[in-house]
């Protein structure tokens, strides 16, 4: 049997094709059938929501006047502390920066400043905590429950998404 060059060319691409389209419908078919499953079942949360903000500016509008100038003064007490911990953060975040970037990689040096980084992280959000704590401290329960009520907000995109459905109800905390 002789085939010529034109024959064999057209039957290795026949059989590419058709190979291609046994192919693409076994794919097509493994992945139909992934599409039509079921979504997982929704968890039901009883706990705070899950994206809790706080707003400090709105944090401080909200307080009655007299605690609203307490809170001033002690926020102004605090600044310095607050500048000196934040002008380290940023002067080790440029360490950082450098440090990443360089030819060679000193790992032990990095991980020094991640540490750093990290500590200054840290005091900053210790300082903002009891600032807020000593805040809160004078407060009566009402006020206090007001006030943080009006400075935790749920995010913007949460409050679309929720318009129009009835309220949840969560079970009261023992």
């Amino acid at each position: 049997m002789n085939i010529s060059k034109k024959g064999l060319t057209i039957a290795l691409l026949a059989s590419a094709a058709i190979n291609l389209i046994v192919l693409g419908a076994v794919g097509g078919i493994a992945m139909a059938g992934r599409h039509h499953q079921s979504p997982p079942a929704k968890i039901q949360r009883t706990g705070p929501p899950a994206q809790f903000r706080f707003d400090p500016r709105t944090f401080i509008r909200a307080l009655p006047e007299t605690e609203r100038r307490k809170a001033m003064a002690s926020l102004k007490a605090a600044a310095g502390k607050h500048q000196e911990i934040h002008r380290a953060s940023m002067l080790t975040k440029e360490d950082l920066a450098r440090l990443l970037s360089a030819k060679q990689l000193d790992e032990a040096k990095i991980e020094a400043v991640l540490a750093r980084v990290r500590d200054l992280d840290a005091q900053s959000q210790k300082l903002a905590q009891a600032i807020v704590l000593d805040i809160l401290r004078d407060l009566d329960p009402e006020t206090r429950r007001r006030v943080i009520q009006t400075a935790s907000r749920i995010p913007k995109y949460r409050k679309k998404r929720t318009q129009g459905r009835k309220p949840q109800r969560r079970p009261q905390q023992p």
